[in-house]
């Protein structure tokens, strides 16, 4: 019975490992998808990628680039001053070398906040 408590430690060792190898192969070809489509000297497609640049969230949630960018600004002054808040009141992102990065469900989850909550107000005014 020893024995096979052991050989199931291992299957588990194996398979998180697994899991941790595939997410960030995931999280790799994502960025480097974005880098490949901001490096190109065409116009640029939205991505099929699930990770996006400032102008691409710009692009998928219908905003001008600089207003998407004030908007995430304003978003994370008033966030930072908060210690707790509704998860999707806020757009999330992470950087990764100076560069944000945002999910495409989570930008979706942040619209569907603000159109039920907002009623057509803007998020952030006072």
């Amino acid at each position: 019975m020893h024995k096979t408590y052991s050989i199931l430690h291992v299957v588990l060792v194996i398979l998180c490992c697994l899991s941790f190898v595939y997410g960030a192969k995931l999280i790799a070809d994502a960025i480097q998808a974005a880098s490949l489509l901001k490096d190109s000297g065409k116009p640029k497609a939205l991505s099929s990628a699930m990770l996006l640049t400032d102008e691409e969230a710009a692009s998928y949630v219908g905003l001008p680039e600089t207003d998407f960018k004030e908007l995430v600004k304003k978003s994370e002054a008033i966030r930072k001053k908060l210690s707790a808040y509704d998860t999707h009141r806020y757009i999330s992102f992470f950087q990764i070398n100076g560069h944000r990065y945002y999910s495409k469900s989570t930008l979706d989850q942040w619209i569907d906040f603000h159109m039920f909550q907002s009623r057509g107000k803007d998020p952030f005014s006072s």
